[in-house]
């Protein structure tokens, strides 16, 4: 895992606009969802889990103007963590399904779960 190369910001509005740019990356490294793009996912998600940590103790509240411009970031960053979700679910579920499948092929099975026909093989007959 990399270290974290962003500074923690106090300003409620920044952070939230910081940890919505967070999620947008890690959703973005889904797009393709090799082994190394989960990694990067996770990377990212871990650093959004911290800045949101962060951000739960840095919530002031009474600034109606800011509390409006947060409402909507907020919005937005269920949106991408709700996005990213779907893609993280995708993948496991194709994960899973492949692994069932590649399961059941090796143990003589087909992807129905039937036993699969014996291969026709051939003999040959030696005799000296």
């Amino acid at each position: 895992m990399r270290p974290n190369n962003r500074q923690i910001l106090t300003d409620p509005v920044t952070s939230v606009r910081q940890l919505l740019g967070v999620v947008h990356e890690a959703g973005t490294r889904l797009a393709v969802p090799t082994a190394q793009a989960i990694d990067e996912c996770r990377d990212r998600l871990d650093e959004a889990a911290e800045l949101l940590q962060n951000l739960g103790t840095a919530m002031p509240g009474g600034d109606r103007k800011r509390d409006a411009a947060l409402r909507s970031l907020l919005k937005a960053l269920r949106v991408e963590v709700n996005r990213v979700a779907i893609l993280l679910d995708s993948a496991a579920a194709f994960h899973a399904g492949w692994m069932y499948r590649a399961a059941s092929m090796v143990a003589g099975y087909t992807a129905g779960g039937s036993p699969a026909l014996p291969e026709a093989g051939r003999r040959l007959w030696l005799e000296a």
